[in-house]
């Protein structure tokens, strides 16, 4: 009897469903596997989308901030003044490949001129530069300085875009003269010290001129007198003040330097009064 009733209960256990036998142990290994890979995968890929949208705003914030650049050192260019207005005398200090610094009539753009002439204000004194952080591949920082009535005593320092370089190998600031031909920028027009060195710089010690070769230093946006001065060997006073337009050319790069944009104006030198 007993035997008849064992029987019977093995013959309903093999007469079992697969649904009711549960699961193995290489089924649940499988299992597992599966959900971490795919788990990965969608951390993967969210963190991907997350890295591509912010490097995106980078990349915008990036390139507006290289065209209010470009922007505002065209219109400063514009009204680039004379120090000595009587004689039409020193409008620009100098010019390298990486830095301009001139005068501008920035307290005259706004003046309304009626009835009998009146003399423009005096100009200020910009100096606008790449200062390069990465000398491997030319990669800085565009800053804009500009001073007080003294010429001497900064009276601000902006850094306007944060990942710039030359475009394509050529300067950022190329001067032309006023019929239209570039002016040399590789000419040793200045000296380092006593070193002959490429660019256009004034003979030293105009009267008025405040401090020279303003320099950003590496590891702040302190200003101080550079080490550029003119050339007496090769005097560019005359070629420096026959001066009629100034092209501006950078190369915007976003954060990972795997993409750029290309900026480019061209400001036409006024005569130095206010228009």
């Amino acid at each position: 009897m007993l035997s008849r009733r064992w029987q019977a209960i093995r013959s309903r256990a093999r007469g079992l469903g697969a649904e009711d036998r549960g699961v193995t142990l290489a089924e649940l290994m499988v299992s597992m596997i599966l959900t971490t890979i795919l788990g990965t995968m969608a951390v993967l890929f969210f963190v991907g989308a997350s890295h591509a949208g912010y490097k995106t705003v980078l990349t915008n914030q990036n390139s507006g901030d290289a065209r209010l650049t470009l922007d505002s050192w065209t219109s400063m260019l514009r009204v680039a003044g004379w120090l000595d207005p009587s004689i039409q005398a020193d409008r620009f200090e100098e010019i390298t490949s990486t830095k301009i610094v001139f005068y501008a009539n920035l307290n005259n753009r706004s003046t309304a001129v009626s009835g009998s002439f009146s003399a423009p204000a005096a100009t200020t004194k910009v100096a606008l530069m790449l200062r390069v952080s990465t000398p491997s591949t030319g990669v800085g920082q565009l800053i804009e300085v500009v001073f007080d009535a003294d010429n001497t005593t900064v009276k601000s320092v902006r850094q306007l875009g944060f990942n710039a370089k030359a475009s394509g190998g050529q300067p950022i600031f190329q001067p032309y003269s006023r019929i239209g031909s570039p002016l040399d920028l590789t000419q040793l027009g200045c000296l380092a010290g006593t070193t002959p060195t490429a660019g256009l710089c004034l003979q030293s010690g105009q009267p008025g001129s405040g401090m020279l070769d303003p320099t950003i230093g590496a590891g702040s946006l302190a200003v101080t007198s550079g080490a550029y001065r003119g050339n007496p060997a090769l005097n560019v006073d005359k070629a420096l003040n026959q001066i009629g337009s100034i092209a501006i050319a950078f190369t915007a790069l976003d954060p990972s330097n795997t993409s750029s944009m290309d900026f480019s104006s061209l400001a036409s030198v006024s005569s130095g009064f206010p228009s």
